[in-house]
């Protein structure tokens, strides 16, 4: 399984690179808003932006979400993979919002409902992982960050 991110790795996109996403369904919070544009943040492709594409609100951080928790492994269930468009599982990504705190040891993601991403259709749905253990709030640093 792959992440958005190692897609985009795969086709050579570089930061601020940007892609459409059709969200038919939108974004929890967001359902009138169906068009999002993913950009690539940092070169790692760990850093994600998914902005309205037709307004300046809302715009969300995401970030790879395997790279946050090494253990997971989400799975959807058929409604939302249909409504991706039945992707192959390699040509499905996966990223976890975050909310960044002004004390970034406070900073969190939601593993709990991930955006899942059909890469070659370039459709988006965020989920929710009923039969998972994951949680709405996951630490985004699990060790002290020095500095901050």
């Amino acid at each position: 399984m792959q992440t958005a991110c190692d897609r985009n790795r795969e086709s050579e996109s570089v930061p601020g690179e940007k892609t459409i996403i059709h969200f038919p369904d939108g974004i929890y919070g967001f359902e009138t808003i169906k068009d999002f544009i993913l950009i690539r943040e940092d070169e790692h492709g760990v850093i994600w932006s998914l902005r309205a594409a037709d307004s300046p609100y809302p715009s969300l951080v995401a970030v790879d979400p395997f790279l946050v928790m090494r253990s997971y492994r989400p799975e959807l269930k058929g409604a939302d993979l249909r409504a991706l468009g039945n992707p192959a599982k390699k040509d499905l990504g996966f990223l976890a919002v975050a909310v960044i705190r002004k004390k970034l040891p406070d900073s969190v993601v939601n593993l709990k409902s991930p955006i899942a991403v059909s890469v070659k259709k370039h459709l988006g749905r965020q989920v929710i992982l009923e039969d998972s253990d994951y949680p709405v709030r996951y630490r985004l640093f699990q060790s002290p960050v020095k500095g901050v």
